[in-house]
């Protein structure tokens, strides 16, 4: 199971690497999505690909992310810790957008649960081993408790 989430990863990189040929205007104009600029508060921009990032979209592709990575040995999860960061700074600049579209601020909670996700992404890639194991699994709780906060946030809760 392990090796398969590995290729499924893998695969997935070599084909939004296979993609990159087309401006994304273009390709978003192809496949009928919405141009990077011109994203809506129901889609998010990862990696030259567009992806579903917030309402019920946000949690299960993150959890997936996130479950793949616990799934990894440390050497894989430094591997891939460039992409992590992109996507997590990704993912929080979306929330602030949706909030700053609603007109929302941050109360002290949600300030002092996104410092703490800053602080990991700023902490993670100087771990090795056991250390980076650890310190990302507290990561993906915080990252968890961090979108079940914004969705309620977007739903008037």
């Amino acid at each position: 199971m392990r090796s398969m989430l590995w290729i499924l990863s893998l695969g997935a990189i070599a084909v939004a690497a296979c993609t990159g040929g087309e401006r994304p205007a273009e390709r978003a104009q192809s496949t009928g999505q919405q141009p990077m600029g011109s994203l809506s508060t129901d889609s998010m921009q990862i990696g030259g690909d567009h992806m579903a990032m917030s309402g019920s979209g946000m949690r299960p592709m993150m959890r997936a992310h996130m479950d793949s990575m616990m799934r990894m040995s440390p050497g894989q999860m430094s591997a891939i810790m460039a992409t992590h960061d992109r996507m997590m700074s990704q993912m929080m600049d979306r929330m602030g957008s949706d909030m700053r579209g609603m007109h929302m601020s941050g109360d002290a909670k949600w300030n002092a649960l996104m410092d703490s996700v800053k602080a990991d992404l700023a902490e993670l890639p100087g771990l090795q081993g056991g250390e980076l194991a650890s310190h990302m699994k507290a990561h993906a709780a915080r990252l968890e408790r961090l979108i079940a906060m914004h969705e309620a946030m977007m739903k008037g809760i």
